[in-house]
């Protein structure tokens, strides 16, 4: 990389979820699902660092059987959750193919979508079971939220390994002979993790240094700033 000219921007997420200004209004780009707020109720009912959220991306497809193994993890868990299943690429909905969803939405809530940034920041969350995409790895970190790395497939393997080995803000469940997770394995991240003081206090530590990179005489804000300088004099 010696030969291309860096400059560290970010993190790239919302600034109203960052820099600590005008909080009002915390929905950004195109919610067309604002008809699905009532999770949030749901969420404040619940005490501090309880719940357990799950979420996949907006483009993974989790296979049957892992879905198989989170839904009897979380059943046996016992914590409540709320848990994103999106459509179908055939507009059928997901979670009809858990035989168990009715004894499952007794103690969490399943939805189609939400508002992740805004559910990362909501002090009912005690963990993130993630398939670890950048952008959920990100969010999470600047959120503060310890993770349960549950990796699929491309560089998602590469940030599990940097959430479990540097940042330490979390675990990855491991797969068994015929590379399947497991309930038990991911009840014993969840505990470890939910527990795991540790965890809590290195993801607060990422959470503080994202708002510091973004501040007005941030590393964030004073590289873009250079970076616009140098353009405008390259141009004049």
């Amino acid at each position: 990389m010696d030969s291309v000219t860096m400059v560290g921007v970010g993190p790239c997420t919302p600034s109203a979820f960052l820099e600590g200004n005008d909080r009002s209004n915390t929905s950004f780009g195109t919610d067309l699902q604002s008809n699905l707020k009532n999770y949030m109720d749901w969420l404040d009912e619940k005490p501090n660092e309880l719940v357990i959220y799950i979420a996949f991306g907006s483009y993974a497809e989790i296979p049957n059987q892992l879905m198989k193994e989170i839904a009897q993890g979380l059943l046996k868990n016992g914590r409540p959750f709320l848990w994103v299943i999106r459509k179908g690429k055939k507009g059928g909905k997901s979670e009809e193919n858990l035989r168990c969803k009715e004894e499952l939405e007794k103690q969490g809530k399943i939805v189609t979508w939400c508002s992740q940034v805004e559910v990362l920041h909501h002090p009912s969350l005690g963990c993130f079971l993630t398939h670890c995409g950048w952008n959920s790895t990100l969010e999470s970190l600047v959120s503060g939220m310890p993770i349960v790395a549950c990796p699929l497939w491309n560089d998602q393997l590469c940030n599990a390994k940097l959430i479990q080995d540097v940042l330490k803000i979390g675990v990855r469940v491991s797969v068994n002979d015929e590379g399947i997770v497991e309930k038990d394995d991911l009840g014993r991240c969840i505990d470890v993790v939910m527990k795991g003081e540790e965890y809590r206090k290195n993801a607060k530590k990422w959470k503080d240094l994202a708002k510091e990179a973004m501040k007005e005489n941030g590393s964030s804000n004073m590289n873009l700033q250079a970076y616009v300088k140098e353009i405008l004099l390259g141009h004049s």
